[in-house]
Protein backbone atom coordinates (compact mmCIF):
# COMPACT_ATOMS: atom_id res chain seq x y z
CA UNK A 1 0.00 0.00 0.00
CA UNK A 2 1.27 3.47 -1.07
CA UNK A 3 0.84 6.09 1.89
CA UNK A 4 0.56 9.96 0.56
CA UNK A 5 0.74 12.69 3.04
CA UNK A 6 1.97 16.05 3.68
CA UNK A 7 5.39 16.30 4.85
CA UNK A 8 4.79 19.91 6.10
CA UNK A 9 2.26 18.92 8.60
CA UNK A 10 3.46 15.72 9.34
CA UNK A 11 7.47 14.20 9.34
CA UNK A 12 7.87 10.88 7.55
CA UNK A 13 9.87 9.43 10.71
CA UNK A 14 7.05 10.49 12.93
CA UNK A 15 4.52 8.85 10.30
CA UNK A 16 6.63 5.60 10.58
CA UNK A 17 6.71 5.91 14.46
CA UNK A 18 3.11 5.79 14.73
CA UNK A 19 2.48 2.98 12.32
CA UNK A 20 5.21 1.46 13.91
CA UNK A 21 3.00 1.97 17.59
CA UNK A 22 0.02 0.07 15.56
CA UNK A 23 2.51 -2.46 13.86
CA UNK A 24 2.16 -1.88 10.55
CA UNK A 25 5.93 -1.60 9.64
CA UNK A 26 7.03 -5.11 9.01
CA UNK A 27 8.47 -3.85 5.63
CA UNK A 28 8.71 -0.11 4.66
CA UNK A 29 9.68 0.63 0.97
CA UNK A 30 11.45 4.36 0.85
CA UNK A 31 11.28 6.50 -1.96
CA UNK A 32 14.20 8.69 -1.41
CA UNK A 33 17.64 8.35 0.44
CA UNK A 34 16.23 10.89 3.19
CA UNK A 35 13.31 9.04 3.50
CA UNK A 36 15.32 5.70 3.57
CA UNK A 37 17.44 7.12 6.05
CA UNK A 38 14.43 8.07 8.47
CA UNK A 39 12.91 4.81 8.18
CA UNK A 40 15.96 3.14 8.72
CA UNK A 41 16.15 5.17 11.96
CA UNK A 42 12.90 3.87 12.97
CA UNK A 43 12.16 0.17 11.81
CA UNK A 44 15.91 -0.71 11.02
CA UNK A 45 16.85 -3.32 8.60
CA UNK A 46 12.98 -3.56 7.57
CA UNK A 47 13.70 -0.30 5.47
CA UNK A 48 14.52 -0.52 1.68
CA UNK A 49 14.45 1.60 -0.53
CA UNK A 50 11.86 1.03 -3.58
CA UNK A 51 13.90 -0.72 -6.72
CA UNK A 52 16.79 -2.15 -4.15
CA UNK A 53 14.87 -5.39 -4.46
CA UNK A 54 12.24 -6.97 -6.33
CA UNK A 55 8.73 -7.00 -4.93
CA UNK A 56 6.49 -9.64 -5.52
CA UNK A 57 2.88 -10.24 -4.48
CA UNK A 58 2.03 -13.81 -2.95
CA UNK A 59 -0.21 -15.91 -4.14
CA UNK A 60 -3.20 -15.70 -2.50
CA UNK A 61 -3.32 -19.13 -0.73
CA UNK A 62 -0.07 -17.53 0.71
CA UNK A 63 -1.96 -14.79 1.83
CA UNK A 64 -4.33 -16.81 3.95
CA UNK A 65 -1.60 -20.20 4.99
CA UNK A 66 -1.87 -19.55 8.54
CA UNK A 67 -5.61 -18.68 8.90
CA UNK A 68 -6.28 -21.49 6.73
CA UNK A 69 -4.86 -23.89 8.93
CA UNK A 70 -6.53 -22.73 12.36
CA UNK A 71 -9.88 -22.93 13.59
CA UNK A 72 -10.33 -19.15 12.34
CA UNK A 73 -10.67 -20.37 8.87
CA UNK A 74 -14.04 -20.71 9.40
CA UNK A 75 -14.69 -17.03 10.63
CA UNK A 76 -16.97 -15.23 8.35
CA UNK A 77 -14.66 -12.36 7.50
CA UNK A 78 -13.82 -10.25 4.11
CA UNK A 79 -10.84 -11.53 2.50
CA UNK A 80 -8.77 -7.92 3.90
CA UNK A 81 -9.92 -9.47 6.91
CA UNK A 82 -8.53 -13.08 6.21
CA UNK A 83 -4.66 -11.02 5.15
CA UNK A 84 -4.83 -8.92 8.06
CA UNK A 85 -5.25 -11.70 10.41
CA UNK A 86 -2.80 -14.15 8.54
CA UNK A 87 -0.52 -11.72 8.76
CA UNK A 88 -0.82 -11.17 12.23
CA UNK A 89 -1.19 -14.96 13.05
CA UNK A 90 2.76 -15.33 10.99
CA UNK A 91 4.18 -12.11 12.90
CA UNK A 92 2.69 -13.65 16.39
CA UNK A 93 0.58 -10.49 16.92
CA UNK A 94 -2.88 -10.19 18.47
CA UNK A 95 -5.85 -11.05 16.06
CA UNK A 96 -8.32 -8.76 18.19
CA UNK A 97 -7.66 -5.61 16.19
CA UNK A 98 -8.91 -7.06 13.39
CA UNK A 99 -11.67 -8.90 14.16
CA UNK A 100 -15.18 -7.17 15.75
CA UNK A 101 -16.91 -8.40 19.06
CA UNK A 102 -19.21 -10.67 16.91
CA UNK A 103 -16.38 -12.30 15.14
CA UNK A 104 -14.66 -12.99 18.47
CA UNK A 105 -17.54 -13.90 20.10
CA UNK A 106 -17.79 -16.58 17.21
CA UNK A 107 -14.44 -17.59 17.11
CA UNK A 108 -15.13 -18.58 21.03
CA UNK A 109 -17.99 -20.93 19.58
CA UNK A 110 -15.66 -22.75 16.79
CA UNK A 111 -12.93 -23.06 19.10
CA UNK A 112 -15.41 -24.66 21.35
CA UNK A 113 -17.06 -26.99 18.88
CA UNK A 114 -13.72 -28.18 17.41
CA UNK A 115 -12.53 -29.03 20.97
CA UNK A 116 -15.54 -31.75 21.53
CA UNK A 117 -15.04 -32.73 18.02
CA UNK A 118 -12.33 -31.44 15.39
CA UNK A 119 -15.12 -32.80 12.52
CA UNK A 120 -17.63 -30.49 14.16
CA UNK A 121 -17.28 -28.09 11.06
CA UNK A 122 -16.24 -30.55 7.87
CA UNK A 123 -17.74 -29.28 4.81
CA UNK A 124 -17.94 -25.49 5.76
CA UNK A 125 -16.15 -23.57 3.69
CA UNK A 126 -16.01 -19.48 4.05
CA UNK A 127 -16.92 -17.76 0.91
CA UNK A 128 -14.71 -15.38 -1.12
CA UNK A 129 -18.03 -13.93 -2.36
CA UNK A 130 -18.53 -11.39 0.45
CA UNK A 131 -22.65 -10.80 -0.25
CA UNK A 132 -22.68 -14.16 0.35
CA UNK A 133 -20.79 -13.97 4.14
CA UNK A 134 -24.45 -13.77 5.64
CA UNK A 135 -25.76 -16.62 4.61
CA UNK A 136 -22.26 -18.45 5.53
CA UNK A 137 -22.31 -17.23 8.98
CA UNK A 138 -25.91 -18.41 8.87
CA UNK A 139 -24.93 -22.08 7.96
CA UNK A 140 -22.22 -21.51 10.74
CA UNK A 141 -24.38 -21.17 13.61
CA UNK A 142 -26.99 -23.78 12.69
CA UNK A 143 -23.88 -26.07 12.93
CA UNK A 144 -22.42 -24.61 16.10
CA UNK A 145 -25.91 -24.54 17.87
CA UNK A 146 -25.85 -21.07 18.36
Amino acid sequence: MTVRFDESKLSYERLLAHAKEHGCTTKVWAATDAHLGAARKVVGDKASLLGETSIRVAKESDQVYYLRNSPMRYLPITPLQARRVNGAMYLRQDIKPWLSPRQLELLTKIQSALGKNPKALDGLERPADLTKLDEYEAELRAKLGS
